[in-house]
């Protein structure tokens, strides 16, 4: 067989007849899956999200850094803790708390502002701990005391578990 035999077998009227409905059956079959794929990313309003990040980080030439968990968060905090880094411990705590607060609808600039609502859970622990904040940011060789420390922390962690913000796992 030759090369014109084959080309001509291939333009062939007839072959192209016969391959008309399975053209149509698998034109629609591929429509189709486009258009599922194009439903799946309009639903996803994470893969949205992640488009719209990434281009505004393109765009914004700024490095991107995934935000950090609380639970990671709160490893770090007791690791401080454990070593000695009272002043930073208390801090991070207070950040931490700030961004949680934000985070479910807390109004105000500061921790403090934000602990006037009588709603807040463990209000009395987080008022000490932004008062201590305040006397770290004034004085840095504030004296705290490691106990109360531990406690604050300890009662933090519960509050955590509570927002359902870190696991059960992190509090051992």
């Amino acid at each position: 067989m030759t090369t014109d035999e084959i080309i001509q077998i291939i333009n062939a009227k007839e072959l192209t007849n016969f391959l008309y409905p399975f053209r149509a059956v698998f034109l629609i079959a591929s429509l189709l899956l486009l258009f599922a794929i194009v439903y799946y990313y309009i639903k996803q309003a994470i893969i949205l999200n992640d488009m719209k990040r990434r281009t505004k980080d393109f765009l914004s030439f700024q490095r991107y850094t995934p935000p950090r968990s609380f639970s990671s968060r709160c490893k770090e905090i007791s690791n401080m803790l454990k070593q000695g880094r009272r002043d930073r411990a208390v801090l991070r705590m207070e950040e931490l708390f700030y961004e949680l607060l934000k985070r479910f609808k807390y109004s105000g600039k500061t921790l403090m502002q934000m602990l006037e609502d009588p709603s807040v859970p463990d209000g009395e622990n987080l008022k000490r701990l932004a008062e201590l904040a305040a006397e770290l940011r004034k004085n840095r060789n504030y004296p705290l005391n490691p106990e109360e420390l531990q406690k604050l922390f300890d009662s933090f962690e519960i509050t955590l578990d509570k927002f359902g913000v870190i696991s059960e796992e992190i509090i051992d």
